[in-house]
């Protein structure tokens, strides 16, 4: 441990992060690196490539807690995790393109017990996100049908027209809290402050703000969730200053048989119904399967625009997992997307990872096959 706790220090400082440990604290260095090969078919334009993130993006991060001898095991907790592309080393800066921030993925510090649960703030990831991959059959990953749906659009299932203000994977300025489990039953409240800045150059105390609830139960085999979002649209670098807000809400269920585990999803947006603020409902349906060994994912989604026309569309998806190790997977699929005339979605493969098969013209039907690897240190 002292040895570990000696490489931390010398980690951030060369980042320019003082560090200090105590008997009865830890730190902790963990990430993940995933690599994989695909091929995608854009009706009739082959693209293929090596990429980053596919099974999850690829990342490192420095986590720690501490006892404080306080309220029956009371901690201080902090997480610092940043992305990065494993097929060039590049920063992964999910939809903002900001290559000034250090740890984009997480960084946050709160405290902790086992009494009344943890708080945490600064930016951290929103209930309404983490909920859905909980019961998706591939984890909201790449071989997901509804995946494509997620990348941040005004019609998407994680954020408005603009993604460096609307989306709704992770927010800064955040405040979270998550109550202990409870007979199962957990919890999850959440706000973010958009910290806009009106047209009149004052500082907005609504204009971009996120409130999120969210509530899961596990217990056995039967998993169920539910999560309500409220976003005031805030300025957008578009070009434009949105009003109004949007809600968001999801339903999810899963239960284990054992022998395999079906899952049942649903989103609906309630927004501005205009085109930089579409409503839309969304389902999936999945299961996931012991096989040879691995797991067997098999996922297909529903999604239907409610605001514009001819702008639905079906997707497939299929993969599976094989552990070589505790730490190490391979992993192989495929996905269809079938579009309407107006829909443009692509398959992709999560918000930090590389993303080079956009969809060259609405109405397209895209099939993607990959294999990868997956590794967790």
């Amino acid at each position: 441990m002292r040895k570990l706790l000696t490489a931390m220090a010398a980690i951030l400082a060369a980042v320019g992060i003082p560090s200090a440990a105590s008997a009865a604290s830890s730190v902790s260095v963990y990430g993940l690196i995933d690599s994989y090969v695909s091929v995608n078919n854009d009706s009739g334009t082959v693209s293929s490539g090596l990429h980053s993130g596919g099974s999850s993006g690829s990342y490192f991060g420095f986590k720690g807690e501490e006892d404080l001898g306080v309220m029956g095991g009371a901690q201080a907790v902090f997480k610092l995790e940043s992305g990065f592309l494993s097929d060039d080393g590049t920063y992964a800066q999910s939809f903002a393109g900001n290559t000034s921030r250090l740890f984009h993925r997480e960084a946050w510090v709160g405290l902790r017990s086992p009494k009344f649960g943890q708080i945490s703030f600064a930016r951290q990831y929103s209930p309404h996100f983490l909920l859905w991959p909980m019961a998706d059959a591939n984890a909201l990953s790449l071989g997901t049908a509804g995946s494509p749906f997620f990348y941040p659009g005004a019609g998407n299932a994680m954020g408005g027209s603009d993604p460096t203000q609307d989306d709704l994977v992770r927010a800064n300025n955040s405040i979270f809290w998550a109550s202990p489990n409870l007979g199962g039953v957990t919890v999850m409240a959440y706000a973010a402050l958009g910290e806009n800045t009106r047209s009149d150059g004052t500082r907005s105390s609504t204009q971009g703000n996120i409130y999120n609830l969210g509530v899961n139960y596990g217990k056995g085999p039967l998993f169920v969730m539910g999560s309500v979002l409220y976003q005031n649209l805030g300025n957008s670098a578009l070009g434009f200053r949105p009003t109004g807000h949007d809600t968001y809400y999801e339903l999810a269920a899963s239960y284990d048989f054992g022998f395999t585990k079906p899952s049942i999803q649903f989103e609906y947006k309630n927004g501005n119904d205009q085109p930089w603020s579409q409503d839309f409902f969304l389902v999936q349906i999945g299961t996931s399967t012991p096989l040879l060994g691995g797991r067997l994912g098999t996922t297909a989604a529903y999604y239907k625009n409610q605001t514009l026309s001819k702008s639905d569309a079906y997707s497939f998806g299929i993969r599976y997992d094989y552990n070589l190790s505790k730490r190490t997977m391979l992993y192989a699929g495929a996905v269809a997307l079938i579009q309407e005339a107006n829909a443009q979605f692509s398959i992709e493969d999560g918000p930090d990872s590389s993303f080079h098969y956009p969809t060259s013209a609405p109405g397209n039907n895209v099939q993607q096959v990959f294999f990868g690897i997956r590794h967790q240190f």
